[in-house]
């Protein structure tokens, strides 16, 4: 489809371009992060996981199993994580373990691994805008995907969760659009997809809007047909492929959180029902074609639905009922962008809408494929916007988007500023230039110049480094309850076993971490006993502590912040941080 301008897959510009704006930014936020580098501190608890899964892996656990046995102690729990995104850490440490050891190699995965994604994504965002712009259009669609704060948020170092390979999947499948051979470009967008929903079900919005982008491709053109054939086809085979590859034959109970055969029939219906109806070379009436392919769609969810009817509840449902009611109504990044600090709220909308209107700009001054193109670029990016207000940290899609009209933009602001003498025009366009690459900017600095007493910066009383404390535990692997965000600590550099982390496979050790701190002393010792646990461990500035003493006054873990310690406790001293207090169970 598009391709007027007859340039080959990748050139060499593009890939210097793309690996300049790459480096700047890699070199910025390996200065800026060094602290946490050289401290080795993980971004999120869900990046000490997928380490530790990783580890698992190499350390002999069953490439199909992705089971953490060290949470929801003492049974261990299932995860709903994919081995692709293991892959490249798990490569990474095996090269560099023989000539470092385990933990330098594991160190150095955690930096480059992210980089390397960085980099990815910069340089298929550089090709949307190498194929439509120019040269200078490019490397300012590169700077400007290299410095959105939604983008680096999930590539920077030690930042090893699945969320930047997402958004390479998501930008390799709108590279994909720009094919042009239909076939070729829709087994490459349903591939692409394949992959993404194998990593993550967040996917499934923006397949249906892929897959929306297609439909009308057909119904404007019959001989356009095979582009979405293509796709639904490369869809439900790669499904089936990557299911095979990672979960095995065992399929075990079915999944709502993560693709199995029932999603992958449900794929499989809409993509034969779609292949049948576009066999035929004579152009069916519009109404026809809908109705096929609706019923083929209804007909796959059905399916669905009844091999798994449980999915009718999302992939939350059966969760235990304290977990859903307050871990996770409770989780930050699940709430919709209102919910969320103004700044972060700018980040994400200002160039998104900055792109938006540039876009349909773009569109109304071409024609042909170009203006198609344009109309279908908008529509992805409104998705992509309507995904991140209402799931936040997906908001990288839509920064991804944003950056190829920012970048055309911004080459005709920097001609403005080059050429035009009246003040008032320069001084729009760096207004302009401000909001689409620094959009929280005014907003920091307001704040910075309004003082308010409403928090105070961190101090050494907040603290909670659990690794002095871990030592004093001894090297025998023990289970110990523990808050819910304290778990991935506990399991990185300990032998032990944690009832929680925060992650929703493990739902009934939320539960029960829940009941215990908040609960009575007598309903945590029955807990405690129950799960055969052998330690206790918090800090009491902890904010997850803190929630659970003020659902109580009286709770289990406002006694101990207290001081006031059950007989069945014994306190455990350490030489590790003192705000981390521990107790062994005695009886």
């Amino acid at each position: 489809m598009i391709g007027e301008r007859r340039r080959p897959v990748m050139d060499a510009d593009l890939v210097i371009r793309a690996s300049l704006a790459w480096l700047l930014m890699a070199a910025v936020l390996l200065i800026a992060g060094l602290p946490a580098i050289l401290g080795r501190q993980f971004n999120e608890g869900d990046d000490i996981m997928r380490l530790l899964q990783v580890r698992d892996w190499l350390a002999g656990q069953s490439w199909f199993d992705v089971s953490q046995y060290r949470i929801d102690a003492p049974y261990g729990s299932g995860m709903h994580w994919s081995r692709l995104v293991d892959v490249p850490l798990a490569a990474v440490i095996l090269v560099l373990a023989p000539i470092f050891g385990q933990p330098a190699a594991e160190h150095v995965a955690a930096v480059v691994v992210p980089l390397a994604t960085l980099w990815l994504a910069v340089l298929l965002i550089g090709r949307i805008a190498w194929k439509i712009g120019d040269e200078e259009a490019t490397g300012l669609a590169c700077l400007s995907a290299a410095i959105a704060a939604p983008l680096l948020h999930q590539m920077r170092p030690m930042r090893i969760d699945h969320h930047g390979w997402q958004i390479v999947l998501f930008m390799l499948a709108v590279n994909a659009l720009m094919a042009r051979d239909a076939r070729r470009g829709g087994w490459i967008l349903g591939g692409a997809l394949a992959l993404w929903l194998n990593i993550s079900m967040e996917a499934l919005p923006m397949v249906l809007g892929f897959g929306a982008i297609l439909l009308v491709r057909w119904l404007r053109c019959w001989g356009d047909r095979l582009w979405l054939t293509s796709m639904m086809q490369a869809l439900a085979a790669g499904s089936a492929l990557l299911f095979l590859m990672t979960r095995g034959l065992a399929a075990g109970m079915p999944m709502c959180d993560a693709v199995a055969p029932a999603h992958i029939a449900a794929l499989a219906i809409a993509a034969i029902g779609a292949t049948g109806l576009a066999r035929t070379e004579t152009p069916r009436p519009l109404l026809f074609t809908l109705l096929v392919l609706g019923t083929c769609a209804v007909t796959g969810v059905v399916v669905l639905l009844q091999i798994a009817p449980q999915c009718a509840g999302g992939s939350f449902a059966g969760m235990d009922p304290m977990a859903r009611d307050i871990w996770l109504a409770n989780v930050i990044e699940s709430q919709p962008l209102w919910h969320h600090p103004a700044h972060l709220a700018a980040q994400i909308l200002v160039p998104a809408l900055v792109a938006i209107v540039v876009s349909l700009r773009l569109a109304a001054r071409s024609s042909a494929w170009l203006h198609r193109w344009h109309l279908e670029y908008t529509a992805l990016l409104l998705a992509a916007l309507a995904m991140a207000v209402l799931l936040p940290r997906s908001s990288g899609l839509v920064a991804a988007l944003a950056a190829v009209p920012i970048g055309i933009q911004m080459k005709q602001w920097l001609r403005q500023l080059r050429k035009l003498n009246r003040p008032g025009k320069q001084a729009m366009a760096v207004a302009g230039m401000v909001a689409s690459l620094l959009p929280a900017m005014p907003l920091t600095l307001l704040m910075q110049a309004a003082p308010s007493h409403a928090s105070a910066p961190p101090s050494a009383a907040e603290s909670c480094d659990v690794g002095g404390a871990l030592a004093a535990l001894g090297d025998e692997p023990a289970n110990i309850l523990a808050p819910i965000d304290m778990g991935p600590a506990v399991l990185l550099d300990s032998p032990h076993r944690v009832v929680a982390t925060a992650h929703h496979r493990a739902h009934k050790g939320i539960g029960d971490t829940i009941r215990a701190f908040s609960g009575s002393d007598e309903a945590a010792h029955q807990i405690l006993a129950r799960r055969r646990i052998g330690f206790v461990m918090m800090c009491p500035s902890q904010a997850e502590v803190q929630f659970y003493r003020r659902m109580s006054g009286s709770s289990f873990a406002d006694r101990l912040a207290e001081g006031s310690t059950p007989d069945w406790l014994m306190p455990i001293t350490h030489e590790g941080d003192r705000n981390v207090l521990v107790w062994r169970v005695i009886g």
